[in-house]
């Protein structure tokens, strides 16, 4: 489980959100909703580790894979040998590159899509107990929506939490998420879709 309570993030006098206090139960899929600007990735950065609370309280005690909208890798390694020095043989390389349809070139040659589709086997290939993703379809064919989205199953029936900022809402409703509107510095949690 993860308890945002009274969470408040600023930039000087600036304050993107405040006084957030929400609960993340394992097993749920949360999707993060707004318009742009209004904290979606933020709070993803929040719960990650990579930027601080300007105030409240959060547990991080947690194991989090986080792949944000913008991320790099090193580019000029090729994809198998970059992966090799992240799982060693904790994962079957060749098969999961084979099934994302990701070729084996230099990181800096792949396309958008390929880019996307490597973060996002990364990103799943760690065994986390939250998985945070930012704008995780950009990019990204029918083929490998779908296959994420098998994914993102496997994880929630594995009591996992998996949170996603989303611009197309309606991709996951069948996974049955909790909806987050996330609007003028404050956030509105949704029943679960029955």
């Amino acid at each position: 489980m993860l308890n945002l309570s009274l969470i408040e993030k600023r930039y000087g006098s600036h304050i993107v959100f405040s006084n957030v206090s929400i609960e993340f139960v394992e097993g749920n899929l949360y999707i993060l909703q707004g318009v742009n600007g209004s904290g979606k990735s933020t709070l993803l950065k929040l719960i990650s580790g990579i930027i601080y609370k300007s105030g409240g309280n959060m547990n991080l005690g947690n194991q989090i894979s986080f792949l944000p909208d913008k991320f790099s890798m090193p580019k000029l390694l090729k994809v198998n040998s970059y992966l090799k020095i992240l799982f060693k043989d904790n994962i079957n390389i060749k098969e999961e590159l084979s099934l994302f349809q990701i070729p084996n070139k230099r990181i800096g040659d792949l396309s958008k899509g390929n880019l996307q589709k490597l973060g996002i086997l990364e990103s799943l290939a760690f065994d986390a107990d939250i998985y945070l993703f930012d704008e995780p379809l950009d990019g990204l064919d029918d083929y490998a929506k779908h296959l994420f989205k098998e994914r993102i199953k496997d994880k929630l029936n594995q009591n996992k939490i998996v949170i996603l900022s989303l611009h197309n809402k309606t991709f996951f409703n069948d996974l049955k998420p909790i909806a987050i509107d996330m609007k003028e510095g404050r956030i509105y949690e949704k029943k679960k879709r029955v």
